[in-house]
């Protein structure tokens, strides 16, 4: 009996050691230390990359786990490795990251600290067709704004030419425009903002149909702004990116019922740079909140009011704290100065003020520089002279038209009239 309880105490001393060593190869079941530092870089539209710091263990560590929290996801990677690039993610998409590490025994340690981020829209670019733009739904000629295009409208227009525009912005979806000021507000990236150029065939019956001739586009993409045109071709069933100039014959019918005949002058890319340019950075210039501060002809309120009430501007006390941009056709509400600088401002400005691109006569025509310093008073008879003309060279504004824009002028004439007396 006492040999086979010695045989029993020598098995359970066997079994203990045996037992003690396989402790040391599992780590004495303790987890392997957090991994540190996890962070987040490279984040683009479908794709991201993760660090972290090296987790250790008493014996080797043979791997690490990425888990994306909010799919569920779980990846491995090898136990060198202390990056992982995620790909084919959705743009725009919300995403929670954290990562652990595993032993040879399957233990896991504690979970990093958690990444949190989303993914970059995929910016957009300029296609060959306006119809994979995006911009209009249904038959292209009818110019119907597509879902989550919004119309809009200036109270005081810039004259090309007698042609009449249709002003639309796209907003990425879930982004808004951000008050600031009264100016430009700040637009998200991948804002899209198009402008389309037309006659009526007779400005009597404006169902009788139109002559569509381009079709403007500015892209906000990763923080920069990019100008494009689209030419509309004879049947108008598509318009087609170009970035030459060039000049169309146009005939139509006035609400005279004259005929009237010009030679339409489309931009070339350059163009566009010299009007939407200042200090050398491109922007829009016509979605102004102080031109935009007026209740248009789609929507009975004040169009500041419903792009607020509508999710697509964010910021604004009110309508009330924006100043207004005259509308110089309005001589029942605003007096020949005002009529005067406003039409000077939206015509002219974008080229004649500080960091304009036109830099000769000291001149400032933006709307709210004191008069004093517009430099308007000692040009006036330039400005006259210019606004009257049709030579390119001369003319003021030299792009957008090839006529004298008769109204305007007879009120001008008034207005330089007016400010020698």
């Amino acid at each position: 009996m006492k040999n086979i309880s010695l045989l029993v105490l020598l098995g359970l001393l066997i079994a203990l050691i045996s037992c003690g060593k396989d402790d040391e190869v599992s780590g004495d079941g303790e987890s392997p230390s957090t991994p540190l530092n996890l962070t987040a870089s490279n984040i683009t539209d479908m794709s991201l990359q993760l660090d972290w710091g090296a987790s250790t263990d008493n014996i080797a560590v043979t791997g690490y786990r990425v888990y994306e929290e909010i799919s569920g996801t779980v990846v491995s990677v090898g136990p060198t490795i202390t990056t992982y690039t995620a790909s084919g993610l959705m743009p725009d998409t919300a995403y929670k990251y954290y990562v652990t590490a595993v032993d040879a025994a399957g233990n896991e340690s504690a979970q990093s600290n958690t990444v949190e981020l989303t993914t970059a829209l995929t910016p957009l670019e300029f296609k060959t067709n306006l119809t994979e733009m995006g911009v209009f739904a249904g038959t292209l000629s009818d110019i119907t704004p597509a879902a989550g295009v919004q119309l809009y409208e200036i109270n005081s227009t810039l004259f090309t030419d007698y042609a009449a525009k249709q002003r639309l912005i796209r907003l990425p979806e879930g982004k808004m425009l951000k008050y600031d000021g009264n100016f430009l507000p700040i637009f998200p990236d991948n804002t899209l903002i198009a402008k389309t150029f037309y006659y009526n065939i007779d400005d009597r019956d404006p169902s009788l149909g139109k002559q569509i001739i381009e079709t403007r586009i500015f892209l906000k993409i990763s923080g920069t702004w990019e100008v494009g045109d689209y030419i509309w071709n004879a049947s108008q069933t598509e318009a087609v990116y170009r970035e030459t100039g060039s000049e169309i014959p146009i005939s139509w019918i006035d609400s005279d019922g004259n005929t009237q005949n010009i030679d339409y002058l489309i931009p070339s890319k350059q163009d566009c740079f010299t009007c939407h340019n200042n200090n050398g950075t491109t922007f829009p210039i016509g979605m102004k909140l102080r031109s935009m501060n007026f209740v248009p002809s789609y929507t009975s309120m004040n169009q500041l009011d419903y792009f607020t009430n509508n999710g697509l501007l964010e910021g604004l006390p009110s309508a009330a704290s924006v100043t207004v941009l005259p509308d110089w056709t309005d001589d029942a509400t605003y007096d020949i100065f005002q009529r005067g600088r406003a039409y000077i401002d939206v015509n002219c400005a974008h080229c004649h003020q500080p960091g304009g691109t036109v830099t000769n006569f000291n001149l400032d025509f933006r709307y709210e520089t004191p008069f004093s310093d517009t430099a308007i008073y000692p040009n006036r008879g330039e400005i006259e002279a210019r606004i009257q003309s049709t030579l390119p060279t001369y003319r003021m504004p030299q792009l957008g038209r090839t006529i004298v824009h008769e109204e305007a002028v007879a009120m001008l004439l008034e207005y330089l009239g007016a400010i020698e007396d």
